[in-house]
């Protein structure tokens, strides 16, 4: 099994610039991601939509953390689950700015669209 983790923070490193995150004048997020007992720190810059990833040794820094066990974290890092969904039940937690929640939120993968489920919902065919 692959790392989900750790390819969607070395994919976002490579991103450079999200538009999505221009409103973000400067600030930055760690994401602290527990795995049996140990834990994994990265911290996001973001400026006026640029974007900076780097793993940090130490949960040190942040305008806003994001604390998350690595089985959820995976799992909105693959787009199996909403990042919001996962704090509001508590799987997730954020302290710190809610201006940056609000935004960094934006920079994880919708969960896959389920064609199939939405047809039956609202009685369409398949075809």
């Amino acid at each position: 099994m692959t790392d989900a983790t750790g390819d969607f923070f070395q994919k976002l490193a490579h991103r450079h610039h999200d538009r999505r995150l221009q409103a973000i004048d400067h600030g930055s997020v760690r994401f602290d991601i527990s795995d049996r007992g140990r834990a994994r720190h990265w911290l996001v810059r973001i400026a006026r939509g640029r974007i900076w990833v780097a793993q940090v040794d130490s949960p040190r820094g942040g305008d806003a953390v994001v604390e998350a066990d690595s089985s959820v974290f995976d799992r909105i890092a693959r787009g199996e689950a909403y990042f919001l969904t996962t704090v509001l039940r508590g799987e997730a937690t954020v302290i710190g700015s809610p201006h940056l929640f609000a935004t960094v939120r934006k920079l994880f993968p919708p969960p896959p669209y389920r064609h199939a489920d939405e047809m039956e919902r609202s009685g369409g065919s398949h075809e």
